[in-house]
């Protein structure tokens, strides 16, 4: 696995985002720049957040959306040799949009919750963190963001299965990658608009 080559650029949308000065991970439905713009505050934690219940507003996100995106991100790792979402080491603690489309309500966010470690989880994990997994039991559901929070959006770190070769693999290894201290955002994507 080469990670330099895990994604064509189309699928990232580099096309657009390099011709709009826009970082290259993000996607282009019309959102505001400020929404898109890396941010960089430091001090959240892995902990489950659902919006709307334990802090902030609910998002109305439709569940149906979610785990639409949850089979994007798992269909991305399918195709392209199990990718990683990497987030190097940095001086502050960046966020940004994940490479979905088609998400109707749903705007998925990663966000480094620690500077000092060079972090990197699976599209697997990341789409775990979303629905519990592809053939998840109930208890795994109801550890995600969706069987958690549901359609109110919420906050969580990677739910991440140590097992998963990817973490073994020489390249991992030798670029001191740790499967940790990766948030997930579900968010209202603000160019879908809210319901009537």
């Amino acid at each position: 696995m080469h990670f330099s080559a895990l994604l064509p650029l189309a699928t990232l949308g580099l096309g657009a985002a390099v011709a709009r000065k826009m970082t290259p991970r993000h996607r282009d439905h019309g959102v505001p720049l400020n929404l898109l713009s890396k941010r960089m505050a430091c001090g959240e934690t892995a902990s489950l957040v659902c919006y709307g219940v334990a802090g902030g507003t609910s998002q109305n996100l439709d569940p149906e959306d979610i785990e639409y995106a949850a089979s994007y991100l798992r269909h991305l790792a399918d195709t392209n040799n199990n990718p990683i979402w990497n987030m190097p080491t940095e001086f502050d603690c960046s966020e940004w949009t994940l490479p979905l489309f088609g998400t109707g309500t749903v705007l998925a966010l990663a966000k480094h919750i620690n500077p000092r470690t060079n972090s990197g989880v699976t599209y697997y994990d990341l789409a775990r963190t979303f629905d519990g997994g592809e053939d998840a039991t109930e208890d795994q559901r109801r550890k995600s963001l969706l069987g958690a929070c549901g359609k109110n959006g919420g906050q969580l770190g990677v739910i991440v299965d140590e097992s998963n070769p990817a973490y073994s693999s020489a390249e991992y290894v030798a670029a001191k990658m740790k499967p940790k201290d990766i948030i997930i955002k579900l968010v209202r994507d603000p160019s879908f608009p809210a319901a009537a």
